[in-house]
């Protein structure tokens, strides 16, 4: 099963819940750790990467960068980003095949796809009341966690676009969508595990 969420719509603790109550392995902290075992670099830089846009212009110059002839050696070298992808893609299909887990985010519903054997499921709820949870659970101002979740969104929504060509949130990449607001963390595992039960 793989558990997409939006920011501070409180998926973590339906998704830990929906683990233990199937008996399932929990993977969310564990898959940067794997990915930067293989990359060795440190799971702090694997996180920051996937929580990072490029801006068209840095996107732009990347590609003139690649372009220039003195640069063409270097250029054949894979880009961080790209080898973060390729990495994150393997562990996520190594934790699949072994059955039995909910993953975490990771763009693992786009890396997976529809199949009989695998249960997407998308976390969400209002903006107000993700800046209202994030507000709560971070004691942060309103200000900063509006911030942040706009700019977590922002890179989710990239980040899928950019590697998949999928809309982030879009319910015909998902088997089941849970508005964390309205059912809350038991609800929502409980409705979880019945789609997986089924």
């Amino acid at each position: 099963m793989t558990i997409s969420n939006e920011y501070g719509s409180g998926a973590l603790d339906i998704a830990q819940r929906a683990a233990d109550a199937l008996g399932y392995e929990y993977v969310d902290r564990q898959l940067p750790v794997v990915v930067a075992k293989r990359l060795r670099v440190t799971p702090e830089a694997v996180e920051a990467n996937e929580d990072a846009t490029e801006t068209l212009g840095e996107r732009i110059l990347t590609g003139l960068e690649r372009a220039t002839p003195e640069l063409a050696e270097a250029s054949a070298i894979e880009p961080f980003d790209r080898q973060l992808l390729h990495a994150v893609q393997q562990a996520v299909g190594e934790y699949a095949a072994r059955g039995n887990a909910v993953i975490v985010g990771r763009g693992a519903s786009a890396i997976l796809g529809a199949r009989p054997s695998v249960v997407r499921v998308f976390v969400h709820a209002p903006r107000d009341w993700r800046i209202a949870h994030v507000v709560e659970s971070m004691r942060c101002t309103r200000a900063v966690a509006e911030a942040e979740l706009d700019r977590v969104d922002r890179a989710r929504c990239a980040y899928i676009r950019q590697w998949y060509g999928l809309a982030f949130g879009d319910v015909r990449n998902y088997d089941l969508c849970v508005d964390s607001s309205r059912l809350g963390p038991s609800a929502g595992a409980s409705c979880i595990v019945s789609a997986v039960s089924v």
